[in-house]
């Protein structure tokens, strides 16, 4: 895997290799575990919504109450391509979240995101996730080959890499099966505006 640029990191050359499936189930148990901590707690893979303008089928949701009762849902695309994500893409997300009523939105990608993507994503609090292989993104971090220690460990394992744009660039937050912090930081954003708007 490569980037395309050096300045745009966040669009991708190769896109990972990973069924459509398999990357919708491999978000579905990151969000799973990401958020063991919440009560009622669940997690949908192809889930079915209905709002004003029809039904959606959804690739994965998650659904939560705060407050004992209060109903939090957030709408989670994958997006399985060869093209980076663009612009129009998270408008539809941000269309149907507001047509369901959902509280909260996040994009996967295989294949990056162009910058005005990730510019209106953040415009509208949806959050975006590049999925990349372990081993490949340790590569590129590190310049170096990964120690024969990381080799096992990464070898076909995955790891999403969120993508926050600022004034001077992109921040980067990994994800993987062994830190899902930034999973848990969206689900406490989402508590908290939740909390403010009651």
């Amino acid at each position: 895997m490569s980037f395309s640029r050096s300045r745009t990191p966040w669009i991708l050359d190769d896109p990972v290799k990973i069924s459509p499936t398999d990357f919708e189930r491999l978000v579905h148990s990151w969000l799973l575990r990401g958020t063991n901590r919440l009560s009622d707690f669940r997690v949908e893979h192809l889930n079915a919504l209905s709002g004003a303008a029809g039904e959606y089928k959804i690739d994965v949701t998650a659904e939560f109450t705060v407050f004992k009762g209060a109903r939090v849902l957030v709408l989670v695309e994958c997006k399985h391509q060869k093209r980076p994500v663009e612009r129009e893409d998270v408008m539809v997300l941000e269309g149907k979240l507001r047509d369901i009523g959902a509280h909260k939105g996040i994009i996967f990608s295989t294949s990056g995101f162009q910058r005005g993507a990730l510019d209106y994503a953040a415009a509208h609090g949806i959050a975006t996730v590049n999925l990349q292989d372990g081993e490949s993104l340790y590569v590129t971090k590190s310049l170096l080959p990964p120690p024969s220690s990381a080799q096992g460990k990464m070898a076909g394992g995955y790891v999403g890499v969120r993508l926050a744009p600022y004034e001077r660039g992109v921040r980067f937050h990994a994800i993987d099966d062994d830190n899902l912090d930034a999973v848990r930081e969206w689900f406490s954003e989402i508590i908290q505006k939740v909390t403010e708007e009651a």
